[in-house]
């Protein structure tokens, strides 16, 4: 036998096992060897393709938990080898998974329905309110009935908004303004031909939890309010500024600005916005610090009153 077919006989031997003596037993063996290694290929082979398959299902069933979808499961082959304990806890993994999604949209759903069911009982005391107003002659006494209902449907529109949001845990505050404007608009009955209010709000969304959206939420209802009742007495014309925005207040610190102004007859100068009977100006002086904010009166050219807090973060 050759030194070449020596070499190979050697390996077939190492591979099979096998050891005959003599040259033709070497030929056979070296035959039957090489048969013996094909088929072990083949099936190393068809291993392969079994487990590229496996690996390809359990990553199947994991797309579809990632996309929220927990009908596919993967295979257990009973092998009790690493893909069965791989699929074994993908699958644990999926239904586990599957109930805190259940119990999370029923959380969501639950939570929703308390925001419609708070915002629907604010609504209703407003219509009370709006209703007992219509027997009071008092004009001082039918002034407080309107402010009051006017509190209770800034706080609702909060919770309307939260309830109508992707995120029930935040609103998007320059959303909320435009609504609210709108309501002010129809509750005071404005004339655009005499009192014109013009909004310039960053267009970008800012979004407040509930904590800071309704003590905001209140704050402007205050200052509109006050604009569009005393800044233009005896059918005087004018116009109601309101800006939103983000500034810098310095270099790595912005803040959020909430501004109202109007171009009307001005607070007096001996009032002392700080040291007031009025419950507006005192609202305005608690909810500001409520949300850590700082409230300026400008009395030039009518009446600014500038709202300034931190941004907040999430």
């Amino acid at each position: 036998m050759s030194d070449k077919l020596n070499d190979i006989y050697n390996a077939v031997c190492r591979l099979t096992g096998n050891k005959p003596v003599t040259d033709a037993d070497k030929k056979e063996a070296i035959i039957k060897g090489l048969e013996k290694i094909e088929k072990k290929l083949n099936q190393v082979k068809r291993e392969e393709k079994k487990n590229s398959k496996r690996i390809h299902d359990i990553l199947n069933v994991v797309v579809s938990l990632a996309n929220l979808r927990y009908d596919d499961k993967a295979n257990v082959s009973g092998k009790r080898d690493d893909f069965d304990a791989l699929a074994l806890g993908i699958n644990m993994l999926g239904e586990e998974l599957q109930a805190s999604t259940v119990s999370l949209n029923e959380k969501e759903i639950l939570l929703k329905e308390i925001h419609h069911r708070v915002k629907n009982n604010l609504q209703v005391i407003s219509s009370l309110l709006n209703l007992q107003s219509e027997k009071i002659m008092q004009p001082g006494l039918f002034e407080i009935f309107m402010e009051s209902k006017n509190r209770i449907r800034a706080m609702a529109l909060v919770h309307e908004k939260l309830y109508q949001s992707q995120n029930l845990s935040r609103i998007d505050f320059t959303d909320y303004i435009s609504s609210f404007l709108t309501y002010m608009n129809e509750c005071y009955n404005l004339n655009p031909e005499k009192i014109t209010i013009h909004l310039d709000a960053d267009k970008r969304p800012h979004y407040f939890k509930i904590d800071t959206a309704i003590p905001c939420g209140l704050i402007l209802n205050e200052l509109v309010s006050n604009s569009c009742k005393y800044a233009f007495p005896e059918d005087r014309i004018g116009n109601i500024y309101l800006y939103f925005g983000v500034e810098k207040y310095s270099e790595n610190v912005d803040q959020f600005i909430l501004q109202v102004s109007d171009d009307g007859i001005g607070i007096p100068a001996e009032i002392d916005i700080k040291k007031t009977d009025s419950l507006g100006l005192q609202l305005l002086e608690m909810l500001g610090c409520q949300i850590g904010g700082n409230l300026v009166l400008d009395r030039t050219n009518g009446t600014k009153f500038t709202l300034s807090f931190p941004v907040e973060k999430y």
